[in-house]
């Protein structure tokens, strides 16, 4: 999040992966997860965030635990509202019961 947050500071837009300098594990594929698979915003692309767009995701490739396999973890970006200065927000959250048992604090990112 504190890359994403510094390219919105410089352009007052969403950064694309690529454009804000990050890389995801093992190039977006482990064994048992695989990450970005539905962005909102392009690697090479950037968006002044009219709507909110997911802006990190990761999917579970095999069920873990009571998790199900699918895109549970998920960081959508949306700009700040009710601010004098232009700010983006972030909302994390990893899907349903199972998986939040996983991680029980991954809805705090960017809090």
């Amino acid at each position: 999040m504190k890359l994403q947050q510094a390219y919105f500071s410089e352009s007052n837009m969403a950064g694309g992966w690529q454009l804000i300098g990050y890389s995801a594990p093992n190039n977006g594929s482990t064994t048992n997860f695989t990450y970005g698979n539905n962005l909102g915003i392009d690697a090479q692309n950037s968006d002044d965030l009219a709507s909110s767009k997911t802006g990190w995701d990761a999917k579970n490739n095999v069920a873990l635990n009571e998790c199900a396999s699918a895109v549970n973890w998920t960081v959508t970006l949306s700009k700040a509202s009710g601010t004098t200065s232009a700010d983006i927000e972030f909302a994390a959250s990893a899907g349903d019961a199972g998986c939040v048992a996983l991680t029980p604090t991954f809805d705090k990112i960017g809090k």
